[in-house]
């Protein structure tokens, strides 16, 4: 009796000594992935798979590449007894993911002890990936994985899903909602009642209903208007709401096409202004915002009274671009021109990549070197090799969104 009670002493013993040595992370203390290596992944306990880290850094730098997004994927044993929400917002702010024009970052922060993952978004992505696409990608895709312990699958299905939806927004429509009861539903076997679904889908469209109106009666100038009810005209819709999704969207899109050619008079005179034709309006823009014209990434309406002493210039762009502003002239015509790589990465050593980006505007080149991390070997097959994005973040601010899931 005493020798077992002796073992069990032991084991408790053992089991209380790796609780008390686990490491506890601060802000400060997590280490930043971009100044060792230029990865994407912080993993400092090794919950993650090699392979499947160096698959998600392929992932993350692909998506970068073509959207200019900034993903940071942290996986931590425990913060203590710090929120992981209130840690993911000090943690984002810290490290400034995302372009700090565009702020497109999202931190994936994952607290094992805590059995808890949070999705912070960046002020830019909030329209696309507003809170309740956040929480299903979670639950749908990561959740079922860290359930198994497979903890590196789980955040590539997540990541894989993120990137279909900015690399192509008609895909977010795949995203299963909550409402249908189906196999993947967060709740297993327990679909919501019909009713609530029509009570629920009845009160949003009220409320968007109710919040354009209001901005079509405070507001004043008719491309304040257009640029309010601009935030509400989105794919996303179609996720929870998929029935009505269509016809208010065509009623949306009509009176955002309303807005933008109504009629407009100059504020000095009261003179009516006349909307040149694209070939018209080249002569009263700048080069550089006819090479945004051009290249898409910006799209411009110029009005201008009959003798034209009065001018209106009016900016619209596009909610997804792979330009971003040039350092040198200003103008949203800077862009990831080619990636080559130097020295290609082995099982034994990093390689090098050389990213070269160029303003299609004033011709400014820009080369930035980065360092590829060794080829994991892994006895499963092959993954993926790659770092990405430089040796720092691009300079972004948190929005406060984004939503956290349990397992």
């Amino acid at each position: 009796m005493k020798k077992r009670q002796w073992i069990w002493t032991l084991i408790f013993g053992l089991w209380t000594t790796g609780l008390l040595s686990q490491k506890v992370y601060t802000v400060e203390t997590v280490p930043d992935p971009k100044a060792a290596g230029g990865g994407w992944v912080a993993d400092p306990d090794k919950y993650i798979p090699d392979a499947d880290e160096a698959r998600l850094n392929a992932l993350i730098s692909a998506l970068e590449d073509s959207t200019t997004v900034q993903i940071a994927v942290v996986v931590l044993g425990s913060i203590g007894e710090e929120n992981p929400k209130e840690f993911a917002v000090k943690l984002f702010e810290k490290w400034k993911i995302g372009q700090a024009d565009k702020d497109n970052g999202l931190l994936i922060l994952s607290v094992m002890d805590q059995r808890r993952t949070e999705f912070e978004t960046g002020y830019g992505l909030e329209g696309v990936l507003p809170d309740v696409v956040c929480y299903r990608i979670g639950m749908q895709e990561l959740v079922p994985y860290f359930k198994l312990g497979e903890y590196g699958k789980g955040l590539i299905a997540a990541v894989q899903k993120i990137k279909t939806i900015l690399e192509n927004p008609e895909a977010a429509s795949e995203v299963k909602s909550f409402y249908d009861g189906g196999a993947r539903s967060p709740i297993p076997g327990v679909p919501v009642p019909l009713f609530w679904y029509g009570l629920v889908n009845l009160i949003f469209h009220l409320i968007i209903a109710v919040w354009v109106l209001l901005t079509l009666w405070n507001k004043e100038d008719l491309y304040d208007k257009y640029q309010s009810v601009r935030k509400v005209y989105g794919w996303w819709w179609g996720i929870p709401f998929p029935i009505p999704y269509f016809i208010v969207m065509w009623g949306l899109k009509r009176l955002l096409t309303r807005l933008r050619n109504a009629p407009r008079y100059s504020k000095e005179t009261g003179q009516l202004l006349r909307k040149l034709s694209e070939e018209e309006e080249d002569r009263f823009l700048e080069s550089g915002q006819i090479v945004e014209e051009e290249i898409g990434s910006v799209d411009y309406d110029v009005w201008v009274s009959e003798d034209e002493s009065e001018l209106l210039i009016l900016r619209y762009a596009p909610r997804f671009s792979k330009y971003r502003r040039c350092p040198q002239c200003g103008f949203i015509t800077y862009f990831l021109a080619r990636t080559e790589t130097i020295e290609r990465a082995t099982r034994y050593s990093t390689g090098r990549r050389r990213k070269e980006y160029q303003c299609k505007n004033c011709g400014y080149t820009h080369e930035v070197f980065e360092t590829i991390p060794r080829i994991q070997s892994s006895r499963g097959g092959g993954g993926f090799s790659g770092g990405g994005g430089g040796s720092s973040w691009g300079g972004g601010s948190s929005g406060g969104g984004g939503a956290g899931v349990s397992w």
